[in-house]
Parts: structure tokens; sequence; C-alpha cells
């Protein structure tokens, strides 16, 4: 029997640093940096190198294959992957901090990345450390992955599987989600929706959102309206906030994981009600009920099924231009049900007039008796005496999928939000000590369970 609480105290100070100088590196895609060298831009490739040459210092063989990924390996026999990503997902001017600089609060980090994904990360980079200091890794491969698209179509783990042909692992988990772990995942397809034929007076163009994956938050409009109905227009509104910014009409929503955009308000559908209104443009009206709830009821697209209780559809990027309105939906749906079937089903009952198929991978469920959930779950809770929290089945798509015989296995903990893919995304340091020693506990068990 190891000791986890007395080795993560050795070790957590030196991983809060390591993370501090991960943060600092602004690791969101960049297209203008873009080449064959830097296939997600310099951000990245420096976030894949600061991974490389972290695991170099601790002791581990390192490559950086291609600026795709990172892999830190460590002995030989049956493998165990660790999947974990250094890109983060675009930041807002909403920030109260400098989102590249951690922020220690209340013993709180705040920063982008500091949960979704690089704290996760390097607590299970030190976890793996700490059992090669002290002796307990062997009789199996370690391979932690570190890659650099995971927020963008996981681009990164198709080339370490695909391209370079890396044989998958026979047990891997991934600190990309949430604890005591998920078992199932739903399918996820981004698609794009297109309308064609609409006319909105004196409204040439627009263009609006960042990511599929983030429920759109703010949509603005030249302010070329007429001022009493405008106010009017503003006092009746019951979602989100409208208010005169300049020469600009500006639409706030609340911005959301695109797993569940319930929780959010979409400012593209605040703004193209408002424009239907205001125009008596029916249609406008009707697209923006059909994403509004994010459930997909309005166009009897909610498929449920034993693990999930619903769909979602989140509307992330919406542009106009030549009178064609066009969607970027980031869908997801219980892995029994097949792709053309929603992206049909969503184009008859929404009458839209084209829809493409951008990119998404199908969902999974692991059997909840199988070794690898039975031995993640008791170092869960052997650490925390957490017996009451269950296994999860989610919505959100983790780095899990994008392998075999894997699972996400923390590092969000039950009953707390870090605010992912939002402003203010935060770490409780806490968690992140407890994070480390639960990886130490479950690696050292998986380990013997491989050696068998």
């Amino acid at each position: 029997m190891i000791d986890t609480k007395q080795i993560t105290e050795k070790y957590y100070l030196k991983a809060l640093d390591a993370l501090k100088e991960a943060i600092k590196i602004n690791t969101v895609y960049d297209e203008k940096s873009r080449s064959k060298t830097d296939p997600f831009g310099k951000g990245v490739s420096k976030g894949l190198n600061f991974f490389k040459e972290l695991g170099e210092t601790l002791g581990f063989k390192s490559v950086n294959y291609d600026n795709y990924v990172t892999e830190l390996s460590y002995g030989e026999g049956k493998i165990l992957d660790i999947y974990a990503h250094t890109d983060v997902v675009p930041v807002s001017e909403h920030w109260e901090s400098d989102p590249f600089y951690p922020s220690v609060k209340n013993n709180i980090m705040y920063a982008r990345g500091a949960s979704d994904d690089k704290g996760p990360a390097i607590a299970a980079i030190y976890a793996c450390k700490a059992l090669l200091d002290e002796g307990y890794l062997g009789n199996f491969k370690l391979r932690i992955i570190i890659g650099g698209n995971e927020e963008r179509d996981s681009l990164c783990l198709d080339h370490y599987f695909n391209k370079l042909n890396k044989p998958y692992p026979d047990m891997g988990f991934s600190p990309d989600g949430n604890f005591p772990l998920i078992y199932a995942e739903k399918t996820i397809c981004n698609f794009e929706v297109e309308y064609e034929n609409i006319k909105i007076p004196l409204i040439s163009s627009f263009h609006f959102g960042e990511a599929f994956n983030v429920v759109l938050d703010e949509f603005r409009l030249k302010n070329v309206f007429d001022s009493l109905k405008l106010e009017e227009y503003i006092a009746q509104n019951t979602e989100g906030e409208i208010h005169i910014e300049g020469d600009e009409l500006v639409f706030k929503g609340k911005p959301a994981h695109g797993s569940t955009p319930d929780k959010g308000i979409n400012a593209a559908c605040m703004g193209l009600t408002f424009l239907g209104t205001y125009y008596n443009i029916p249609r406008l009206i009707e697209i923006a009920s059909y994403f509004r709830n994010g459930n997909g009821e309005e166009f009897n697209g909610n498929y449920t099924s034993v693990d999930f209780s619903s769909s979602s559809y989140c509307l992330g990027k919406i542009s106009y231009e030549n009178e064609t309105l066009k969607l970027s939906i980031n869908s997801r749906f219980p892995n029994e049900y097949d792709v053309d079937l929603v992206m049909n089903n969503l184009k008859a009952n929404t009458n839209a007039d084209r829809i493409k198929y951008i990119g998404g991978s199908k969902g999974f469920k692991i059997d909840l008796d199988s070794p690898l959930i039975v031995t993640l779950l008791k170092a869960y809770q052997e650490v925390t005496s957490d017996y009451e929290s269950k296994p999860l089945a989610i919505g959100g798509g983790t780095y899990a999928r994008e392998s075999k015989n894997s699972v996400a296995f923390g590092m969000e903990f039950p009953g707390v939000d870090t605010l992912m893919h939002q402003d203010g995304e935060f770490l409780p340091l806490d968690d992140f000590k407890k994070g480390i020693e639960i990886y130490i506990k479950a690696i050292y068990e998986l380990g013997k369970v491989l050696s068998k």
C-alpha cells in the first residue's frame, strides 16, 4: 500500500509551478500563424514544446510529433495511455484578470486552461513523476499524450493514431472531464445550416462567433433603427441584455459549453428575434426559436436513450452574406442514433435550404463492470471517501473518445463548475492537489492490472 497523500505533498508545489508556466503560453488555435510546421499556430506549437521539455526534465522519453502531439513515455509492455491537451478555447475581453497569467485568490487559480486542460495535464504528469521516483512505474508501457487540437476536431490524436499508426492502448484515461469518471459520451456532430433569400433592410452582412461548441454570447448591429421603437423593444426584452454602444446595438447573452446550451443565453437568437420583430420577418423569429432552448424540441430533434435524457444543439457561429443566413451548430445526441438521421430531420423540420456536415466523433459506452472502470472508481473512492457519486454519462466530448479502451477520469469534482470555455475559468488548488493524489493511486492500481 503506497502513501498517496505523503507522496503528493512532495510534488505538489513543483506541479503548481509548472502549471503556472504552462498557462502563460497562449495556446489558442491561430489561423494567422498556421503553417506546415505549425499546423495549429505558433502558440500551440510553443505549448507542445513546453510539455516536451518538461517531460525530458522529469525523466521521461519525450517526442514532439510534427507539432500535433507531444508524447512522454516510460517502460515497456502493455500500454497505459493518459490523454490531455494544451490547446484552449478563445478568450473574450470580459475577463477580470489576464486569462494567460495565473491569478490566485483564496487558493483558487483563475486562468484560461486552468481546468481545461492544462491543470489536469500537469496533475497527471506529476502523478507519473511521483510514481517514477518512488519506483512504482514498471512492467507496463506508460504514454502521456499531450495534444494541440482537442478543441477543434482533435486532429492531433487523429495524426497520432492514423497518420503515425501508433497502437491503441490496452487501457487509457483522460483527465478532461469529471470525477468520479465518465463511462458514456454522446455522439458529437458539427454542421452548418443555411437559409436563403432572407432580405434584411439596411443590413448587408454580419459575422459572429469563434467556435461551434460555445454558446454565442454577443451579437452586434449598426444602429439604424428608430429610437422610439427600439426603446420600446428594449424595455420589453426578457432575455439577456440589449444596449446601445456608440453607433452599435449590442445583444449580450451568456456563454455556455456546447454540451449544455440550455445554461447559456444565445445572443444570435436574441438578434434574429429582434430583426424579425422590427422588420416583420417571421422566418427570422422562427429560426431563432429552433435554437433558443438548445434541446431540439422545436424540430423534433430531442433524441433520448437509456443513458441520456436529452440531446443538444449549440448555435456557436452565425453569418449573413448575400441574403443567406448561415448557422454553425454543435449537436450532441445518444450514440445509438445515426448522424444522417439527425441532420435530415433538422433540415426538414426547420425548412433549411442546405445542411453541411463539418465533422464530429462517434459516442461510446464502456461496461461499468470492466476492469478499467472498476479500478478507476475504486481509486477515486479510496482517496476521497466519496462513495455516493456515481459514474456519469455526459454530452460533453472528452479526449477519451479519440482513442479506444479509454474513459474520462476527472479532474472536475462533483458539485464544482469551473467555468470551462467561459470567462473566469478557474481551478481550486485544493482540487488540483487532490487530483494529483487520485491519479497517483489510479495509475499505480492500473499498473498492477496491466502487469498481470
